[in-house]
C-alpha cells in the first residue's frame, strides 16, 4: 500500500466515523474530495488503487416541461431541452504529487422563447503534494464541502455564490456541481482524527456570467481562512470543530457530529454561530450574533428504504414579522430572495426537510427518491420525486417537482409551479 493510499484510507475512516448512515450526505473527508470514493477506500484501498481509472466522464440529455401560474409565464418556460457534459481527472504524477480536475458544461434551449444559454462550471483544478504519509498540501480550486446534514448545511461556509447552473434541486447535486474556491490547504492526519488549515485569497471583485469564465469574482471576492479539527472520542463519534473568517467576516464557529443511535438509526447535529449582518425591515441591516443549525435523524429499514427527517434554523434569515413586511414591498422582496439564493441560506427563520430513498424499489436497479422542503414561517412547501433506473454505463430518470404556497411565500413565489423532467445519462 502506497503512502497516498494509507493517507486517503485514514481520511476515509474519519469520514465514516462522522458520516450520517446510508441515505444522508456525509461531509467531505479531510483528504478526500469524493465521498463515495472515501467510503469505498475504507474497505478496499488496495483493490481500488489497482482498478481505478484516471478519467471519468458523463453526458446527459434532459427534457423538461414547466407549468406556471400565468399563461405568459407558461409560454416563457415551455418545453426545455438541456445537454450537459462533465469530466473529472485524478492522476498520480509521482509517489508524492497528484493532480485533480473536474469540469461541467451545461447548455439549454427554451422552446417558449427560443432562448439558448450555456454555462461552464470549473468545479476543481488543484495540485496535491504529500511529503509524508500523514501530511498533505493542496493548492488550486477546491470544492470544499462541509456538514453532516442533508437539506441545509450551516458549516458549509464555501457554498455562497458557488452555483453557476442548477440542473437538479437534489442537495447532493447542488453540493457536487458547483464552483470550488481557490485556496492553499494543509491537512495533518492521525489514526483517530485530523487537523487542517486553509487560506483562500481575494482574486476578483465581481462575478461573471460569461460562459467559460472561471468566475473567481464569485468564489474569491474576499480573503478567507478556515481551521478544522476532527477527533474521534469513542466508537464512531468523531465531532468536527471549525473556525471560519476573513476580510469583513467576523469569526464563525462551527461543529458537526453524527452518531449511531441503534443499528438502523443515526442522529446528526450541525451548528454554526458568529456575528454578522441580519436582514431587517429597516434600510440597514444589524450586526449581531446569529446561530444556524440543522439536526435530525436518518433511519434505514431492512428493505433498503432510508428516511431522513431534519429541522433547520437560520437566525440571520427573515422572521415572521420581517417576512410579512417584505410581502408588501416587491422590490425589496426580490432583492432579499436574490441574496438568500446566492448564499444558499434559508429563506425564512425555520424549516423542515425530509428525504426518502429506496434502492431496488419494486425491481432491481430501480431507485426511488422523494424530497420535501416545508417552510415553518409561511407554511409553503416544495415536493420533488424521482424514479431512476440504472444500467452499467447509463441510467434514465423521471423527475417531478411542485411548489405550493401563497404568492410571496418561500415556494409559492417560484414561477415554476410544476416541473416534469426526463433525464438520460451516459457514463464513460
Amino acid at each position: 500500500m502506497t503512502g497516498w493510499q494509507r493517507t486517503r484510507k485514514v481520511a476515509a475512516v474519519i469520514t465514516i466515523a462522522t458520516a450520517v448512515a446510508t441515505g444522508c450526505y456525509p461531509a467531505t473527508a479531510v483528504g478526500a474530495d469524493n465521498d463515495s470514493e472515501a467510503l469505498s477506500l475504507a474497505d478496499s484501498a488496495t483493490t481500488t488503487a489497482t482498478t481505478r481509472r484516471d478519467w471519468h466522464a458523463t453526458f446527459e440529455v434532459g427534457l423538461g416541461s414547466y407549468s406556471a401560474a400565468s399563461q405568459a409565464a407558461n409560454a416563457d418556460m415551455a418545453d426545455t431541452l438541456r445537454l450537459s457534459s462533465s469530466i473529472s481527472y485524478d492522476k498520480a504524477l509521482t509517489s508524492d504529487w497528484r493532480v485533480f480536475f473536474s469540469n461541467r458544461l451545461d447548455a439549454g434551449w427554451r422552446d417558449g422563447t427560443g432562448q439558448y444559454n450555456a454555462i461552464n462550471t470549473l468545479k476543481q483544478a488543484y495540485l496535491s503534494w504529500q511529503p509524508s504519509e500523514t501530511t498533505v498540501f493542496d493548492v488550486g480550486r477546491i470544492n470544499l464541502r462541509e456538514g453532516v446534514a442533508s437539506g441545509f448545511n450551516p458549516t458549509d461556509f464555501f457554498k455562497a455564490n458557488a452555483i453557476r447552473s442548477i440542473v437538479s434541486i437534489d442537495p447532493a447535486s447542488l453540493r457536487e456541481n458547483r464552483l470550488g474556491s481557490v485556496m492553499l490547504r494543509n491537512q495533518v492526519l492521525w489514526p483517530t482524527g485530523a487537523f487542517s488549515w486553509l487560506v483562500s485569497p481575494k482574486l476578483a471583485s465581481q462575478p461573471s456570467e460569461a460562459t467559460f469564465n472561471p468566475d473567481f469574482g464569485a468564489t474569491n471576492s474576499q480573503t478567507r481562512y478556515m481551521l478544522t479539527l476532527t477527533q474521534r472520542l469513542f466508537g464512531t463519534v468523531a465531532p468536527q470543530w471549525l473556525l471560519y473568517g476573513g476580510d469583513g467576516i467576523a469569526p464563525q464557529l462551527g461543529m458537526n457530529v453524527a452518531m449511531l443511535l441503534n443499528s438502523g438509526t443515526t442522529g446528526f447535529f450541525e451548528y454554526a454561530g458568529g456575528r454578522g449582518m441580519a436582514f431587517s425591515t429597516s434600510s440597514n441591516g444589524s450586526q449581531s450574533f446569529h446561530s444556524r443549525l440543522a439536526t435530525g435523524l436518518t433511519h434505514t429499514f431492512a428493505n433498503n428504504l432510508s428516511l431522513t427527517i431534519e429541522y433547520d434554523y437560520d437566525g440571520a434569515s427573515a422572521d415572521h414579522a420581517t417576512w410579512s413586511g417584505l410581502a408588501t414591498d416587491p422590490v425589496r422582496y426580490w432583492q432579499y430572495r436574490s441574496k438568500i439564493n446566492a448564499a444558499q441560506d434559508l429563506t425564512t427563520r425555520q424549516a423542515l426537510f425530509s428525504y426518502v430513498t429506496w434502492q431496488d424499489a419494486f425491481v432491481r436497479r430501480l431507485n426511488m427518491t422523494a424530497m420535501m422542503h416545508y417552510d415553518l414561517t409561511d407554511h409553503s412547501s416544495s415536493t420533488w420525486l424521482e424514479a431512476r433506473y440504472q444500467w452499467t454505463r447509463a441510467d434514465v430518470a423521471l423527475q417531478w417537482k411542485t411548489n405550493r404556497g401563497a404568492s410571496y411565500s418561500s415556494y409559492g413565489a417560484d414561477l415554476q409551479k410544476q416541473v416534469w423532467q426526463a433525464v438520460l445519462t451516459f457514463f464513460f
